[in-house]
């Protein structure tokens, strides 16, 4: 009787003890689907399965890991490697956006820089405009 009431206690207690892969799975999954959405009339479901086909799993892996992910023990080593290798990847894509997005933004502000320490053409051709008819005049 005592074993009984034991092992349905370590039941009971397992069922909310989840591992940190399978909260990070799912982050990493959530992070995909949320890239492959493309907006109204598309579904989560089939932004999911985008996601899950670029990060070299099964849409049934990614379907299970999304609706059963509280519940979880543990998460398939293969599946979290996958979409967090996908999820690095997309990762060092951005940061690479934003580092070229960064030099373009240098290139132009140093462009301008050069811009503004010479005269500007009109300047230069309405005073020499002034100077001449000025000598006209005396």
């Amino acid at each position: 009787m005592g074993d009984t009431r034991r092992v349905k206690d370590d039941l009971n207690r397992g069922s909310n003890d989840m591992s940190t892969a399978v909260i990070e799975a799912f982050e990493l999954l959530n992070a995909g689907t949320r890239k492959h959405y493309r907006g109204a009339g598309d579904t989560s479901t089939a932004a999911r399965e985008r996601a899950a086909r670029e990060a070299g799993i099964s849409p049934a892996q990614a379907e299970r890991l999304w609706k059963r992910w509280r519940t979880m023990a543990s998460v398939d080593g293969d599946v979290y490697r996958a979409l967090r290798n996908r999820y690095w990847h997309l990762c060092a894509w951005v940061e690479n956006a934003a580092a070229a997005m960064e030099r373009e933004q240098r290139e132009i502000e140093e462009s301008n820089a050069v811009d503004q320490g010479h005269p500007a053409m009109g300047g230069g051709m309405a005073g020499a405009s002034r100077g001449s008819s000025e000598q006209e005049m005396r």
